[in-house]
């Protein structure tokens, strides 16, 4: 069985040495090629404490199999894009059986603003989780060249970090959710 565009998948967030982290429980797939968007609105969201709360707003999702951070851009009450929200975190891994997509949370996030201002946060957490959870050199210099290279794709304001690209992703969201309504409606009326 293969994903298709429209089709529900439900993201999990590990901390380093498979510690469950985070759940949301239904995001919508945008795009399944490299990298893979997916999208949610007010979504669903379970934390390892098993505390549940919803996560107001459209956030569109850009996942890598290859690179180590992924994006959330969120978007306001009025559809505008609110800010770009950057995971540092392992390419992600995906189940086609279970329709699961799981990556390991790296602690680092940076917040980026629609005027490409930015900031690091959760340095601390990061050097905690580092020597708490052993992470190996060769993933310490990863992250740390990941940084760099995010910085440098913010400075360039590569794709996903311009608000076109942004507002692209969201009318492909509201035309794939239009059309699934649609869908679900006919089928109540059969």
């Amino acid at each position: 069985m293969s994903l298709k565009v429209g089709e529900p998948i439900r993201i999990e967030s590990y901390k380093h040495g498979n510690r469950f982290h985070r759940m949301w429980k239904e995001s919508i797939v945008l795009k399944i090629d490299e990298p893979m968007i997916v999208a949610n609105c007010d979504a669903q969201v379970v934390e390892a404490t098993g505390d549940e709360h919803i996560f107001p707003g459209l956030v569109i999702g850009f996942f890598s199999k290859i690179d180590w951070f992924h994006t959330l851009i969120l978007f306001d009450s009025e559809d505008r894009v609110d800010k770009f929200y950057v995971n540092i975190a392992s390419p992600y891994q995906l189940d086609e059986r279970t329709k699961i997509l799981q990556y390991v949370d790296y602690d680092l996030d940076l917040i980026l603003n629609p005027d490409c201002s930015y900031t690091w946060v959760d340095q601390e957490e990061y050097q905690l989780h580092s020597v708490l959870y052993q992470y190996p050199e060769s993933v310490k210099k990863r992250i740390a060249k990941e940084q760099m290279r995010l910085e440098r794709k913010i400075k360039h304001r590569q794709p996903p970090f311009t608000i076109p690209f942004a507002e692209y992703w969201r009318h492909q969201y509201r035309l794939i959710s239009y059309e699934t309504c649609r869908e679900q409606e006919s089928t109540k009326h059969e």
